[in-house]
């Protein structure tokens, strides 16, 4: 019975340092501090085209939305993959056919709103798209 415990707890132990070390070297490199970011927000079939300029200490690109709630007017919902981007500027996805893309100085985001860092000087851009 001891050797079961030993291995039970020599696996558990292995688990967590491989997450942990996952997280050092895959996971998103985010730096806390002072940052300058530019979102924009793009809804060709409601003739939606903005940019905002922030200035943020926001981590991540969730919790820097979540600040500007109010002046972007965006809207998540949670899912099981993380929060959902569903809405900016009033104006809600159809979750039927449309979604928000998201994209970082022009290039397609590789993980979610919540995985994505904040960088000083990056552009977000939401684009509604259909699928």
């Amino acid at each position: 019975m001891n050797k079961k415990v030993v291995l039970i707890g020599l696996v558990v132990l292995l688990a967590v340092a491989a997450l942990f070390g996952y997280n050092q070297f895959f996971g998103p490199d985010a730096k806390a501090g002072e940052k300058s970011v530019t979102v924009e927000i793009y809804v060709e079939s409601q003739g939606i085209d903005k940019t905002y300029n922030f200035d943020t200490d926001a981590v991540f690109l969730y919790d820097l939305l979540n600040e500007v709630k109010d002046q972007v007017k965006f809207e998540s919902e949670d899912s099981s993959f993380g929060p959902m981007v569903v809405g900016f500027e009033g104006y809600k996805a159809d979750s039927t056919s449309e979604y928000y893309h998201i994209l970082i100085n022009g290039e397609d985001a590789m993980v979610g709103v919540k995985d994505v860092p904040v960088t000083d000087g990056d552009v977000y851009r939401f684009e509604l798209r259909n699928f």
